[in-house]
C-alpha cells in the first residue's frame, strides 16, 4: 500500500513537471537592462516568461492532477476491494473443499461397507442353499 502511495506521489510530480507551461527565456543581456517592467501584459522575473494564459494554463493543470489523483485513489480504493473479495472468496471456497473432501471419504467408507456386507450375505446365501 505504501509503495502505491509512493508510486503514486512521483507520478502526479512527474505530471506535474511536464504539464508546466513555463517557458524559460535566457536574459538578453548581463545587466538586465532590456527586461519589461512589471507593469506590462508579459513580465520577466528571472528568465521565466509567463504569458497572458499562465494562470489559467496552471489552473487547468491543477485540475487535471486532481483528477489524476483522485483516478488513482479510486483505482487503488477498487483494487483492494477486489482483493479482500478474493481472499473472502478463497477461504470459502477452501471451506467447501474440505466439506467435500469429508462427505467424500464418507461415501467410499458407506460404500466399502455395503459392498462388504452384500457380498458376505451373497457368499452366505450360495453356501447354504
Amino acid at each position: 500500500m505504501l509503495f502505491l502511495l509512493q508510486a503514486r506521489d512521483l507520478i502526479c510530480n512527474r505530471l506535474a513537471l511536464l504539464l508546466s507551461f513555463a517557458t524559460i527565456t535566457p536574459p538578453s543581456d548581463a545587466d538586465g537592462a532590456n527586461r519589461k517592467s512589471d507593469s506590462e501584459n508579459h513580465p520577466q522575473s528571472d528568465g521565466v516568461h509567463v504569458g497572458p494564459h499562465t494562470a489559467e494554463i496552471g489552473a487547468s493543470n491543477n485540475q487535471a492532477l486532481t483528477d489524476i489523483l483522485d483516478l488513482l485513489e479510486t483505482r487503488i480504493s477498487i483494487d483492494d476491494e477486489d482483493r479482500q473479495k478474493t481472499e473472502k472468496n478463497t477461504t470459502i471456497k477452501r471451506g467447501w473443499m474440505l466439506a467435500a473432501a469429508v462427505i467424500d471419504r464418507l461415501c467410499f467408507i458407506v460404500l466399502i461397507i455395503v459392498f462388504t456386507v452384500v457380498t458376505l450375505v451373497f457368499v452366505l446365501l450360495l453356501i447354504l442353499s
